[in-house]
């Protein structure tokens, strides 16, 4: 029989446990579902932080259906279903260079040693990612992340992305890709792309959207791929998950080479350094100018960029040890309120905004 740890805050930390779960599964509902999401990012990073910090002090609070237990879903149940073979994992979280410093101690730790290691320093784009999969250099899937298990069949609608090789390479002249091939990307909808769009819906009589993330998720998961084509997508490529033995490039900035070399578009604004201050010292410096990007982010994803030292640090929990996400500080500005309009999800709800 279990018993209550003798530590005279457990109620209390156990009804705070309750109410971050009840809040949570409510904005997940508000986000991935409704489309309309009543809390920022980074507030909802600090109520899913802290509930996980008080289920690993006490496990015994860990229920079936925390939030902790699962990664994020993009699920739509209008889609046909498929699995991943390799499942696509979140990554842990960084807010502070001491965090980034932890992040780096624990992997030492692991590997019982403190030599210099490479990293890659990568935009993480605010957009959908999606799992593309080539067979004999043909796209033959396409598929969102969903909850890193399970995704979406959004094979035609991928098609219709300009910037979505559906044979590879494309230049002739290009390495012959392996089979299969297997690759992450981020659909987005540029900056600009975005303002175009909107301004084409306001002259047509049409509901605007939120953000041009939720209209780059809800283009991507239209029934009719016309639709989507309609939509002025783009497509980052930015990891090879799976592909024969000895038949691709070793590290991710190798990869990141055969991806362009076999016409897939990757970030010019992804960066490696032989030294973690200079990893910090780019953060500090890309927060600065974040804003000059063509796309929207919101924060850097750092990675030992040798795979077989990635892959060797395993997974903790649902984490993989070899990278995190440096998430930016949330912006504080100050508005008023000068109307009312109606917006659009990105599943179809109608959203008021001020």
């Amino acid at each position: 029989m279990s018993q209550t740890p003798p530590d005279p805050n457990f109620e209390a930390l156990a009804q705070r446990a309750a109410s971050l779960r009840a809040q949570i599964h409510e904005h997940n509902h508000r986000y991935f579902v409704l489309g309309s999401p009543t809390i920022s990012d980074a507030e909802y990073d600090a109520l899913f932080d802290e509930l996980d910090a008080i289920e690993k002090t006490y496990p015994a609070l860990i229920t079936p259906d925390s939030p902790t237990q699962r990664v994020g879903s993009d699920l739509d149940e209008r889609l046909p279903k498929i699995t991943h073979p390799n499942p696509t994992l979140s990554l842990s979280k960084a807010y502070t260079e001491d965090d980034i410093r932890a992040w780096r101690t624990r992997i030492d730790k692991v590997l019982d040693t403190s030599a210099r290691l490479g990293y890659v320093v990568e935009p993480k784009f605010d957009g959908l990612t999606v799992v593309l999969t080539y067979t004999d250099g043909i796209l033959t899937l396409g598929a969102t992340r969903g909850d890193g298990y399970t995704g979406d069949d959004v094979t035609a609608n991928v098609r219709t992305i300009r910037t979505v090789p559906t044979r590879i390479p494309v230049h002739p002249d290009a390495p012959r890709p392996p089979s299969p091939l297997v690759v992450r990307g981020e659909v987005v909808m540029l900056k600009e792309d975005f303002k175009a769009f909107q301004q084409k819906m306001q002259t047509e009589g049409e509901t605007r959207f939120i953000n041009a993330r939720n209209t780059a998720s809800g283009a991507l998961k239209q029934l009719d791929p016309r639709v989507t084509a309609s939509r002025p997508l783009t497509l980052y490529a930015f990891e090879i998950v799976d592909a024969p033995d000895d038949s691709t490039p070793h590290s991710q900035w190798q990869s990141l080479s055969f991806l362009r070399q076999m016409g897939f578009l990757v970030s010019e604004d992804i960066q490696r350094f032989d030294d973690l201050e200079a990893v910090i010292a780019h953060i500090q410096a890309f927060e600065a100018r974040r804003h000059s990007l063509p796309f929207e982010i919101d924060g850097l994803v750092i990675k030992i960029d040798d795979f077989a030292t990635y892959n060797a640090l395993g997974v903790v929990g649902k984490n993989p040890r070899g990278a995190v996400a440096y998430k930016f500080p949330p912006e504080v500005v100050t508005t008023r309120l000068t109307g009312v309009s109606i917006s659009v999800g990105r599943t179809g709800v109608l959203i008021p905004n001020a």
